[in-house]
């Protein structure tokens, strides 16, 4: 089943899950709350948070790591806390987040083979993230970033 069947019927029935697709030793994890996507994981080299945000110059991927350390040692989400030190302010952040999400999208849209894994759980910690990402019609708004 192509993978743009899968989305559009996520959206369409306004599904709240995870999608992970894979192809070779790259993984993506699309989160899905009544249909739009609200959070991405990339294995995908340079589609990884940090990595991502440190490359359309956001900040420095030696900073990144260490508030992303001591967020882990306090246990505060990793977004609030590039926030609370004002790394980024909320919109800004929103914004960079969502790129992401319409990049990986784009990317692996394009991929000819590959796996996916459908799963209805959803974390707490993606649902009630303290930055609020809802991409409705992804799919669709991917495709300017397709290259």
């Amino acid at each position: 089943m192509p993978l743009q069947e899968i989305v559009t019927g996520i959206e369409a029935r306004a599904k709240t899950g995870i999608l992970k697709v894979a192809q070779g030793n790259i993984t993506k994890t699309f989160y899905f709350n009544n249909g739009a996507i609200i959070f991405v994981n990339s294995s995908q080299p340079g589609e990884r948070i940090g990595e991502f945000l440190s490359g359309i110059g956001c900040i420095d991927l030696q900073r990144l790591q260490d508030l992303l350390e001591e967020s882990r040692r306090q246990g505060v989400h990793f977004s609030a806390d590039l926030i609370a030190e004002k790394v980024f302010e909320r919109n800004s952040l929103e914004t960079a987040l969502t790129q992401l999400i319409l990049i990986a999208l784009a990317d692996a849209l394009k991929w000819r083979e590959g796996s996916f894994e459908l799963s209805a759980h959803l974390p707490d910690s993606v649902l009630h993230s303290p930055v609020p990402i809802r991409v409705e019609n992804a799919q669709e708004k991917s495709t300017r970033f397709a290259a």
